[in-house]
């Protein structure tokens, strides 16, 4: 397949100028569909991700490869939301299948025994990104995610030695049920409960609201 001419691919200045010019109903219909591509992902919410497809954007158009990350560049004969939403899907899929993130989620599962939050709908009125604020707030969701992979860590060393916890962990890694894991590991309901509350003493006492949402 061809290469697409450089200059079918919009510049900075065009991206930019495109954003800005997204009609309040447009951004709205970004921030929706945002929130459910986020859903298990190390994004919080619809603008956090859309925030990370317009700097991949941003990378892309401007040709700036920044370390393992080629952007993607907008085509100027692609919609421009059409285009974000496609951005927005691919991060959300790569974001959701990353071992990191697998272990991130159950960290919020240990302690609010949910295995996914539905992101907040964020008001769209005053959407303006930047560069700047795009990477304050890729830097604030890499520093949770990580801060969650060492919590999960710690605990998963704690219990080193009670398989049943630590099957519980792998499980809610692998997003199974309750009922799965009870019948991978041939638990009965009692003890599934018993190896689940030492689980939750522990992280009550030693990550008091760390890794509540």
């Amino acid at each position: 397949m061809s290469k697409r001419p450089r200059d079918d691919i919009a510049t900075p200045e065009e991206l930019n100028a495109a954003i800005a010019e997204l009609t309040p109903e447009e951004r709205l219909r970004l921030y929706r569909q945002g929130n459910l591509y986020a859903l298990g992902t190390e994004f919080a919410s619809g603008k956090e991700l859309l925030g990370e497809a317009v700097k991949r954007a941003l990378i892309g158009t401007s040709g700036q490869r920044q370390g393992r990350e080629r952007g993607r560049p907008w085509p100027k004969d692609e919609n421009i939301v059409g285009f974000l939403m496609g951005c927005m899907k691919s991060i959300g899929n790569g974001s959701a299948d990353s071992v990191a993130q697998k272990v991130a989620r159950t960290a919020t599962v240990l302690v609010d025994g949910e295995s996914e939050q539905s992101p907040s709908l964020v008001d769209p009125v005053g959407f303006h990104p930047s560069v700047e604020d795009e990477l304050i707030e890729r830097e604030s969701a890499e520093a949770r995610q990580a801060a969650a992979v060492a919590d999960v860590t710690a605990i998963e060393q704690h219990f080193a030695q009670d398989q049943e916890v630590l099957g519980i962990l792998e499980g809610e890694k692998d997003g199974l049920t309750a009922a799965e894991t009870r019948e991978i590991l041939e638990l009965t309901p009692t003890t599934y409960d018993t190896a689940r509350r030492r689980l939750r003493r522990h992280v009550d006492k030693h990550f008091p609201g760390r890794m509540r949402k």
